[in-house]
């Protein structure tokens, strides 16, 4: 181990820290075991909060790929790829988003846009075959990412156009605000779904809507795979990691990261 790291540093540009990085790695792979192994034994095998956590280590996986990919031709790729949530593309450098240094309506809109990413990776997650061997889930899993990030930069698009500015700005705290109270309320499920609906049917509907519609289901999905990919960016700004090098010269450095984003989503995506 220590001489692959040592052959991975001395190809490395010299602002490039891999220690740090392969440390915030093996944070990243252990928060999201911890957050499967706890939805597996809360929720059972395969559960919505496992399908939520391996929905965001797939999006974080083709965001990696995307990385690797910008780097060989920037120029073609700069445009389409700017629209992408937290993160955007200056030459050998990668920027990602700071919610400390950034205004609340320009928060709600990456909140917004990996919202809309997230239920599209989701619902296509319900669509898309399993496959039959871990090569053909593989294979599955990155065209639902792929479709889902092709699909959100012509959703985004709609959206920015024609929503109210109101709704643009309020409409990811409003979901996660509801989302929130709903898993508090989860506790108690049954009877408080009883007593919702005798109280005041409108409650018991949205609260019905939630956790017993698909729809619900999947919304919810979302909005619990946004809430881990915004805990993710503020853990980076937090620990300093708001420049990534991108350069070419830096490549080798995300095979590692690669091959444990490959790991963890087929472990929570189907084994947990």
């Amino acid at each position: 181990m220590d001489y692959i790291a040592n052959l991975l540093a001395s190809n490395l540009p010299a602002d490039f820290d891999l220690t740090a990085m392969l440390r915030l790695l093996m944070i990243v792979a252990a928060g999201s075991l911890m957050l499967g192994i706890l939805g597996r034994v809360l929720f059972g095998k395969r559960s919505d909060l496992n399908h939520s956590v391996s929905s965001a280590i797939g999006i974080l996986f083709v965001y990696a790929v995307t990385i690797v990919v910008y780097t060989f031709n920037p120029a073609d790729l700069g445009r389409f790829l700017s629209p992408l949530p937290f993160i955007s593309f200056h030459g050998e450098y990668l920027l990602i988003f700071s919610f400390t240094g950034s205004d609340y309506p320009s928060i709600c809109f990456q909140v917004l846009n990996m919202l809309i990413l997230s239920f599209l990776v989701n619902l296509l997650d319900c669509w898309i075959p399993k496959g039959r061997n871990i090569l053909s889930w593989y294979m599955y899993r990155f065209l639902t990412v792929v479709l889902a990030m092709a699909a959100q930069l012509i959703v985004t698009g709609l959206v920015t156009a024609y929503l109210p500015g109101v709704l643009l700005t309020y409409a990811p705290i409003i979901l996660i605000g509801i989302l929130a109270v709903m898993v508090l309320l989860s506790v108690l499920k049954v009877v408080l779904s009883l007593m919702l609906t005798v109280v005041n049917p409108i409650l018991g509907a949205a609260y019905a809507f939630f956790f017993s519609s698909a729809g619900g289901r999947l919304l919810g999905k979302a909005i619990v795979t946004t809430l881990i990919l915004c805990a993710l960016v503020y853990l980076l700004e937090y620990l300093g990691y708001g420049i990534v090098t991108i350069a070419a010269a830096a490549l080798s450095a995300y095979i590692p990261v690669i091959i444990v984003l490959l790991l963890m989503w087929y472990v929570l995506g189907h084994l947990l």
